[in-house]
């Protein structure tokens, strides 16, 4: 049995979504816009959000942007009547964990529902090593062999959602949404200016950084790559 969030505006739907669940023994609230939503899913403890994509005055998108930049971790079911590919890696870029296109069968909800159930819960490490670089999550701090590299809150972010996605390539877009998306100045150029002040901050004159571009892709921390790969 688990306890559910279900988010929706169209009342009807969001009732039977809460039937089918209730039909299998899980426990499911309902918050018919993403305000209300919003209003209760730190309050209460939830082991999994049926997120509505398209809501008014919120969409389920921005909820979703919103609640992970502020630290929620609880797996989401985005359900949308938006089926292209772009819109997926939309939804997955802000945070959604599966993604279920209207019209739907109750039994394809609840294969859903539960394999992301199965998923063992996220639990944050305090530091971060690779190499002989440490990042302090606890302390908000970058150490480089013992000694400490001063960094501004937006390096530390972008800095720390890379290292926690070492060797994996993360666009701009991704970026700002995941590590940027509280602050007024988030943009593209934005993201490539603080880019290249990490780079000068943990290179050395004898060492590449290890943050590399991938061309027409985006970036990525590695201690891997050759420069050549820049």
């Amino acid at each position: 049995m688990a306890k559910i969030l279900v988010v929706d505006d169209d009342i009807n739907m969001g009732e039977s979504i809460r039937e089918i669940l209730g039909h299998v023994g899980h426990i499911a609230d309902f918050a018919s816009s993403a305000r209300e939503a919003e209003a209760i899913m730190f309050v209460s403890t939830y082991d999994l959000i049926i997120l509505d994509w398209e809501m008014p005055l919120m969409s389920g998108v921005e909820l979703l942007k919103k609640a992970r930049s502020q630290g929620l971790q609880t797996p989401v079911l985005m359900l949308t009547g938006r089926g292209t590919v772009d819109d997926k890696e939309t939804g997955f870029e802000y945070g959604a964990d599966d993604y279920l296109v209207k019209p739907f069968d109750a039994r394809e909800l609840l294969s859903r529902a539960k394999a992301l159930l199965r998923r063992p819960p996220v639990i944050e490490a305090p530091e971060i090593r690779i190499g002989d670089f440490v990042l302090d999550t606890k302390g908000k701090r970058l150490l480089r062999s013992g000694k400490e590299i001063t960094l501004t809150k937006q390096e530390y972010s972008l800095l720390e959602l890379l290292m926690r996605h070492q060797d994996e390539v993360l666009s701009i877009e991704a970026i700002m949404s995941r590590a940027w998306s509280g602050w007024s100045d988030s943009s593209p150029d934005s993201v490539r200016v603080h880019i290249t002040h990490l780079r000068k901050k943990l290179g050395t004159g004898t060492e590449d950084s290890p943050i590399r571009t991938v061309h027409r892709q985006g970036y990525l921390f590695s201690l891997t790559l050759h420069s050549k790969d820049r």
